[in-house]
C-alpha cells in the first residue's frame, strides 16, 4: 500500500514485523515465518539485524614464565553481555558490531599465593597465616567490537577476523583461606590491581549453525607498565546467536 513502511525485528531467534501506515497507525505481526522474513529482506527493506542480548562464556589464560602465577583454566571465567548489530550487504559477507561489558577472572593454580597491591607494583606473595583455598584477580571492561565475516550461501558456516577495544570499569583481588581453627575467611582488595585501564586486540570467530566459537587476544599488556608482569591476556569460548 502506498505510504506504508515495514520493518522486521529479530531478538533471541524470534522475529516480528511492524508496518507503519501513512496516518500514523501501526500493525504488528508476531513470529513471522522464515519465508516472509526472506521475502522482506529480498525486497530491500532491511539488511541490518540486531540482537539486544548476546552472552559469551569462555576461559581466560595468560602465558606462563612471564613473572605471573600459573592460572587455572577451570575457574578463570570470561563472561560478556553484548548488544549486537549485523549488516549483511550480500549473501556471503556480514559485518557484526558489538557493544557490551566483559569480565576477566584469573584464578591462580597455587591457592597459597595472594596478589598484593604495593606502592611499587603488584606482588604475588606466599600466604603463611592459614591454608589458601582460592586466589584470583578480576577486572571488568566496556568494549566495542567489529568483526567482518565471510559465510556460505545459507549462513550455516562463518569465519571472521576483527578487532576490539575496551575501557576498564572495575577490578579487584580476592583471597580465601582457612585459619588454624578451620574457619573460612575472605579477603578483598577492591582496586584496579594495576590492571591497565585500556585493552585492545584481535578477535576471530568460527560459526556453525547457531553456535559460534570465539578467540580474543589482547595486543597490549594486561598490567600497567612497570606495575606488573609483562604479558598479554587471551580468552576463548562460545556464544549463541539467533
Amino acid at each position: 500500500m502506498e505510504g506504508e513502511k515495514t520493518k522486521v525485528y529479530t531478538v533471541m531467534g524470534k522475529s516480528w514485523m511492524v508496518t507503519k501506515y501513512e496516518d500514523g497507525t501501526k500493525m504488528y505481526e508476531w513470529e513471522i515465518s522464515e519465508e516472509d522474513y526472506q521475502n522482506h529482506v529480498k525486497k530491500g527493506h532491511s539488511r541490518f539485524e540486531t540482537n539486544f542480548v548476546e552472552p559469551e562464556l569462555g576461559i581466560n589464560l595468560w602465558p606462563i614464565d612471564k613473572g605471573a602465577p600459573e592460572v587455572k583454566p577451570w575457574g578463570s571465567w570470561y563472561f560478556a553481555m553484548n548488544s549486537t548489530g549485523t549488516w549483511k550487504p550480500s549473501r556471503n559477507f556480514r559485518l557484526k558490531s558489538a557493544l557490551g561489558v566483559s569480565w576477566y577472572n584469573f584464578k591462580f593454580e597455587d591457592t597459597d599465593l595472594i596478589a598484593v597491591k604495593t606502592p611499587d607494583g603488584l606482588e604475588f606473595q606466599e600466604f603463611t597465616e592459614g591454608v589458601g583455598t582460592k586466589s584470583k584477580i578480576s577486572a571488568s571492561y566496556v568494549n566495542l567490537t567489529l568483526v567482518p565475516s565471510i559465510q556460505t550461501n545459507d549462513g550455516n558456516l562463518r569465519f571472521g577476523v576483527g578487532a576490539y577495544a575496551g575501557l576498564r570499569i572495575g577490578g579487584r583481588g580476592k583471597f580465601v583461606y582457612d585459619d588454624a581453627d578451620g574457619d573460612q575467611t575472605k579477603l578483598y582488595e577492591k582496586s584496579n590491581m594495576y590492571v591497565d585501564n585500556f585493552r585492545y586486540g584481535l578477535r576471530s570467530e568460527i560459526g556453525v549453525g547457531d553456535v559460534t566459537l570465539f578467540f580474543n587476544y589482547d595486543l597490549n599488556d594486561l598490567f600497567q607498565p612497570g606495575r606488573g608482569p609483562e604479558l598479554q591476556a587471551m580468552s576463548f569460548g562460545i556464544l549463541f546467536t539467533d
